[in-house]
Formats: C-alpha cells, structure tokens, sequence
C-alpha cells in the first residue's frame, strides 16, 4: 500500500513540475516580423497546437524534453491565437503578434509636456466656513466623489478651473448643476453653494484641469511623424488617476539642475520649458505614455537611427540608456538583470540596473524626468526607463518598446 501511494506522490510530483517547467519556460507572446516564415520556442514537453483561423499552418516538430518546437506562419493577419496541448489536455495560449520590421529615430532628450484635461478632475474635499452656519462640505452631501471628472456646470463645458469657480460664485447661493464623469459613466449632481467666510461661494472641491512637467521623449516614427514619451502614463499626482486628455503639446526644454537621489527621497532633473518652442502635439495618454505628431522636424537631429527588437530578442545582459542629463546625448552603461513574463504588457516589464560610474555620480541613479529614456542592447532600441526603487535607486522597471509602437499605432 506504501508503494502504491509513494507511485501515485512520484507521479503526481514528476507532472507537476513537467507542467510548471512547462509554463515558464513556454512564453505566452511572441512577435514575428511580417518577413517571417516561421517562429520557433522551447518547449519542455511534447506539444500538440491548434490554431484559429488556420493562421498557423502546422508545427513541424514535436521533440523531446526541451527541444525546440518550429510553426510554420501565414502571414495575412496581425496576430495569430494558438492553443498549445499535450493530445487533448489544453494548457496554455500562445499569442504571436506580426509586426513590420522597422527603424525608429531614437532620441534621449528632455522635452517640457503640458496637458489638459477632459474636464474638471476632483483631487480633494475642502470644508466650507460660513458665519450663518458649521463648516460644511456640499459637494461631498450631493455625491461628488474624489476622482471624478466634472464635465459641465449650468449647461455650459467647462475649459478651466477658473470658469467652473465663476459659474459656483455666480450662482448667489442658487442652485449649480454638474455634469460628472465617473469611470464610464455620467451622472448629473445638483449642489447649493454656500456663502463662506471670506464673501465668495464655495462647493467644498480641490480641483485640477491638468500638470507639466520634464520627461523624456523616447523616439520619432519619422515616416509617419509620430513620437512616443514617458514610457508610464501621466497620473494626478494625488489621486493617481490616468488623465482623460483633452489636449497637450511637447516642447524643447534645458536642464538646468539635477537633484540627486538621497536616502527614501527620489531626485528629479530640474528643467526650463521653452514655450515658444512646441515640438509636437499629444494625442493619446496612456499606460504605456504620451503619444503624438511631431511639429518640428528639426528636432529630429537630436537623434540617432535604430531597428527595434523584438520582446523575445531582449535578454539579461549589458545594455545602454541614452540621456542628455548633461545637455548633450550621451550613452550610459546599465544591466538588464531581469525580464518578467508576466509582466510583458506592463510598464514594469523590465528590472535595470545602472552600472556606469558617470550616471551614478551625476544622479545617483534614476532620477524623476527620466522616464522614457530608451534603453538599447546589441545595437537595437529593446525599451524604455519607466520606474525607479525608492530604496535602490540605481534600479528601476522598464517597458518593452513594443507596447510603445502599439500605441502609436493608434494615430492616424
């Protein structure tokens, strides 16, 4: 009876493993250049696949442990969804994305980003005191929540914070509707303003309609005239809201200090933003950072020209960040010392580290206004600089580059 249950624990023991060994070794996306006939990956079991739409025509062996499975690809579609197995048990889905191979413009430099948005973002709750009565906040009794976005008071769209404070004001204690944007979802809020002690109505809101700042501009599609920065998407810096855009513009900008990381404090480079200098307009705010079209071409001499990588190209290793901490572009030393699956379609898909000696001196690592620094190994644009550790700031996340070019994509 031992025998038979220290069988069945082996067994059960040997499979899982096999199974486990098999999900992480197997990546769950691939990409493929439209040239491309096949794709080949290790898999460490024998492996059966199916396809939708018969996009991938046949797998032309099935190995034994640890060998390296070859399919076949037809190329008329953008992405291809295939169930891999072992006979009928189905353990994961594959997902091969097919690009163009291209080159991009790699910049490195540091721009000015401005943007506005969509609306009245509510940041806070601020009690109002009035002589007449206690301190009260109305907009919170009506049901206005942190986070919402106010689109409209009275019937009229609101520009700034400067109109929707007119509109309360004027309104001599009557009766305000908003219109507020909650998620996905609009919903009409009727609040009485309150005369406060300091002779002006007041609603009890923090506000803001948008931020600026210093970042990075990654690169430039210079045949399609589209840029991608950041590499993370612009929040409120209080509720960590992603920004519902409305409008915003990408201008030249000068280093004119650089706070170094200390001890628990992040360091940031401190910029001028030229605002007679636009170089191109945002159009998308997203995840994966700012995306727009480019104004001035002749920023385009700040760059260098680089084939992308492929996510599956990228690997542990020695690499470069490029970066005008100084004012001039320069390349700095880094290490990518991992590559988290799981993560592949985040903005911390990548764990660096900063190695040159120079970058360390300057910065002690990664600083705030970095974001977006392309990172390059064997010569080809593989990411950018996104995050860093507050407690080891010579590291930091990264994104793949192909999550970029996917939102640029988007423009037209």
């Amino acid at each position: 009876m031992k025998k038979v249950v220290f069988s069945i624990f082996l067994f059960y023991l040997i499979a899982t493993t096999l199974f486990f060994i098999y999900l992480n070794i197997t990546p769950d996306y691939l990409t493929c250049y439209k040239s491309d006939k096949c794709v080949s990956i290790k898999t460490p079991v024998f492996v059966d696949v199916s396809s939708v739409n018969n996009n991938v025509l046949k797998t032309i062996k099935n190995n034994l442990l640890f060998k390296t499975s070859t399919f076949y690809l037809n190329n008329k579609s953008n992405s291809l969804i295939c169930e891999l197995r072992i006979g009928a048990i189905p353990l994961k889905v594959l997902k091969i994305s097919i690009i163009e191979q291209k080159d991009l413009i790699v910049m490195g430099r540091f721009v000015g980003i401005k943007l506005m948005t969509n609306g009245i973002l509510v940041i806070g709750y601020s009690y109002v005191y009035s002589e007449n009565s206690k301190p009260k906040i109305p907009a919170r009794e009506a049901g206005v929540q942190i986070g919402d976005q106010i689109i409209s008071a009275n019937g009229q769209k609101l520009r700034d914070c400067d109109q929707l404070f007119k509109i309360i004001n004027s309104s001599q204690g009557k009766t305000v509707t908003l219109l507020v944007k909650r998620g996905e979802y609009y919903k009409e809020v009727k609040i009485r303003p309150i005369l406060s002690s300091e002779g002006v109505y007041k609603i009890g809101l923090w506000v803001r309609d948008g931020t600026s700042g210093i970042g990075t501009l990654t690169f430039v599609d210079k045949k399609r005239g589209t840029f991608g920065a950041l590499g993370h998407g612009i929040s409120d810096i209080d509720t960590n809201i992603l920004l519902d855009l409305k409008e915003g513009q990408v201008y030249k900008a000068e280093v004119i200090d650089i706070k170094k990381n200390e001890y628990q404090e992040i360091g940031e480079v401190i910029g001028n933003i030229d605002e007679n200098a636009v170089v191109g307009n945002i159009l998308i705010n997203s995840q994966f950072g700012v995306y727009g079209k480019l104004i001035d071409k002749d920023f385009l001499r700040y760059g260098v020209n680089y084939e992308v990588a492929r996510a599956q190209d990228v690997h542990v290793g020695d690499a470069y960040i490029i970066t005008d901490i100084s004012n001039s572009i320069q390349k700095f030393k880094v290490k990518v010392e991992k590559i988290l699956p799981l993560y592949r379609n985040s903005t911390k898909a990548l764990v660096i580290k900063v190695t040159d000696k120079r970058l360390i001196k300057i910065t002690g690592g990664i600083v705030q206004g970095m974001s977006g620094s392309p990172i390059i190994q064997d010569n080809k644009l593989v990411g950018a600089v996104t995050h860093v550790f507050m407690k080891e700031p010579d590291k930091g996340y990264a994104v793949f580059i192909e999550n970029m070019i996917n939102m640029t994509n988007r423009i037209r």
